[in-house]
């Protein structure tokens, strides 16, 4: 995977819209790694459907294909009901996806789950993925094996049982350091979280790594104390990825994230939803907080945040679609909700990341010619 940016992003409609905006140069940079969203059968839509799961698995192959036809696409169902659930077909579910992204012309990367190693079933339809899967696989290491690499005995014991049930070789595997919610912790426990595992998987022979983490609590009020406020957080995700590169500059170790919603995060339409906008600058998250989203203004509170972003001195004009729509926001021509706040934030986001990433490979390039 000839790629530099490996984002983990929900498998949902605002985060699909985001990426339909992006630039080529952006979509061919990057391998994204879509967690699947529990399937509710309480929808309308799928009340009366005696395939409910199946179809609701198909649909998102679909919105996947489209845009991620014949591109490396990795996926997981980390948040599904449990990790042995089947369709209606009696077919695993995991099986059932990668089946329907195949058949949907998308160049789908299992991912091999070390936290739900246990579950037979989730084995079993990984055993069955691995025998006619000649792609790259993905094992994403996760709290749990930060946890158990304390016992290097039994964490070694697993990763080796996993590699060798699935039968996979090193060589064409990518493995996923997943640090998931970072915002509480020190930058120098970040690192040190991450330099206790990657110590211990270097060996293998992997044949590239991705650190993924989000420095963004599940709730913004928990860094921007204050409503119709604004302040910077610094993004310990990307500073571990360049510490990382610096000292293995020998393995491929890419960058990764959560876009701009983390691992916890679950904002969805008005309800309580403060109004923010989270825009990504070197190294932080710029964020503008308003206040509760009600009815009249609604979404239209995001104008005064948007014209906040654009006085700020970080925005950045025509850099993307993202961008574009902060500026209409600005002007009064949009307002929206907080579906269409993270489209909008995801968009500036991945195009912002994209350049960064970029940008500090060059300078790692032009300091080594330096040295020779």
């Amino acid at each position: 995977m000839n790629t530099n940016y490996f984002p983990i992003l929900k498998a949902k409609d605002a985060e699909f819209d985001a990426l339909g905006k992006a630039s080529a140069n952006v979509t061919n940079n990057m391998v994204p790694m879509f967690e699947v969203p529990k399937f509710n059968p309480e929808l309308k839509k799928y009340k009366d459907n005696p395939y409910a799961k199946a179809t609701f698995l198909s649909e998102l192959s679909k919105k996947i294909s489209i845009l991620r036809s014949g591109m490396y696409t990795m996926f997981d169902t980390y948040h599904w009901q449990n990790p042995g659930e089947k369709v209606e077909t009696g077919e695993h579910h995991l099986s059932y996806l990668y089946n329907a992204l195949k058949s949907d012309g998308v160049n789908a990367v299992p991912v091999v789950g070390y936290d739900r190693w246990d579950d037979i079933e989730y084995r079993l339809a990984l055993k069955s993925i691995s025998k006619s899967h000649t792609g790259v696989f993905c094992v994403r290491l996760d709290r749990f094996a930060f946890d158990d690499v304390r016992d290097p005995d039994h964490f070694h014991s697993r990763l080796s049982e996993i590699v060798n049930f699935l039968e996979l070789d090193p060589s064409n595997c990518h493995v996923t350091l997943d640090l998931e919610d970072v915002s509480s912790l020190a930058i120098v426990d970040i690192f040190e979280k991450f330099d206790s595992l990657f110590s211990q998987i270097n060996i293998y022979g992997f044949s590239s790594y991705s650190i993924a983490g989000c420095s963004l609590p599940n709730s913004i009020d928990k860094v921007i104390k204050d409503k119709d406020s604004c302040g910077s957080i610094l993004r310990g995700e990307m500073l571990l990825w360049k510490n990382a590169r610096k000292h293995y500059p020998t393995f491929n170790i890419h960058f990764g994230d959560y876009g701009v919603r983390g691992p916890n995060s679950g904002e969805s339409g008005y309800g309580n939803t403060n109004a923010k906008i989270r825009y990504t600058i070197d190294d932080h998250y710029f964020i503008v907080r308003g206040h509760v989203i009600r009815k009249p203004q609604g979404g239209f509170q995001h104008c005064g945040l948007a014209q906040t972003v654009l006085n700020s001195g970080y925005y950045l004009p025509g850099f993307s679609w993202g961008d574009n729509e902060i500026k209409r926001c600005a002007n009064g021509d949009i307002g929206g909700g907080s579906t269409t706040w993270i489209k909008i934030d995801t968009n500036h986001h991945i195009e912002y990341v994209v350049a960064e990433i970029n940008e500090f490979e060059r300078t790692i390039i032009n300091a080594v010619q330096t040295e020779k």
